[in-house]
C-alpha cells in the first residue's frame, strides 16, 4: 500500500469504506494493530479535548457569559462529551396583538358562528362549502355572538403573550435584555 502523507488523503480513505477495507487487507496484522493503536490514541486525545471544552463552556456559562461574548470561536469536530449542553437562541421579542373586530373573519358551522383563527383555514372551509364572512357580513342573528368570540380570542392572545413574555424574560435576565411586563 502506498504511504498516505496528507491528512486530507487519509480522511478520504477513511470515509470511503471500500478503499479502507482494501487498504486494511493489504496491511500485515502487526501494521494493522499499530494503525488501530494510533487511531485509538487520537480518539482518546480528541475525547479529552471535547471534555475540556465542555468544562470551559460550563465555567463560562456559570460566570454568565457565552464563548462568543468572550470572543472565542470553537470548531466542534466531535459531539460534546455531555449531551446537556444546549445552544440557547434568542427568543423573538413578544408583541401583544390587539384584535380589531372590523378586520376579523367569521364562518357559520353547524348553525354556530365561529371566528376564523388563521387565514390558512379559508380554503379548507370553502372546500367544505362554508362561506367566510367579514365582520360587516355577519347576520344580525349572529351579531351577539361576535363579542363573546372576540373576547375569547383576546383572552387567548393575552395568554399567549404572557407565555412568550415569560420565555423572553428568562432569556433577558441571563443576557442583559429588556424585562417585559405581562398583561
Amino acid at each position: 500500500m502506498s504511504k498516505v502523507n496528507c491528512s486530507g488523503e487519509f480522511m478520504s480513505v477513511l470515509s470511503d469504506k471500500k478503499a479502507l477495507k482494501k487498504a486494511a487487507e493489504e496491511l500485515t496484522v502487526v501494521k494493522l494493530q499499530e494503525v488501530i493503536r494510533q487511531l485509538n490514541d487520537v480518539l482518546e486525545s480528541r475525547q479529552r479535548e471535547a471534555e475540556a471544552l465542555a468544562e470551559v463552556e460550563e465555567l463560562v456559562r456559570q460566570k454568565g457569559f457565552t464563548l462568543q461574548q468572550l470572543g472565542i470561536s470553537v470548531q466542534h469536530e466531535l459531539a460534546p462529551a455531555s449531551t446537556d449542553v444546549v445552544t440557547e437562541k434568542r427568543p423573538v421579542k413578544p408583541k401583544l396583538k390587539s384584535i380589531n373586530k372590523e378586520k376579523q373573519y367569521f364562518y357559520v358551522d353547524g348553525g354556530k358562528l365561529q371566528l376564523l383563527k388563521t387565514h390558512t383555514m379559508k380554503q379548507g372551509l370553502r372546500d367544505r362549502g362554508i362561506s367566510i364572512l367579514s365582520f360587516a357580513d355577519v347576520s344580525k342573528k349572529h351579531q351577539k355572538e361576535v363579542q363573546a368570540l372576540l373576547a375569547d380570542a383576546e383572552q387567548q392572545a393575552i395568554k399567549n403573550f404572557n407565555a412568550k413574555v415569560q420565555v423572553w424574560n428568562q432569556w433577558a435576565q441571563q443576557h442583559g435584555g429588556e424585562i417585559l411586563e405581562p398583561k
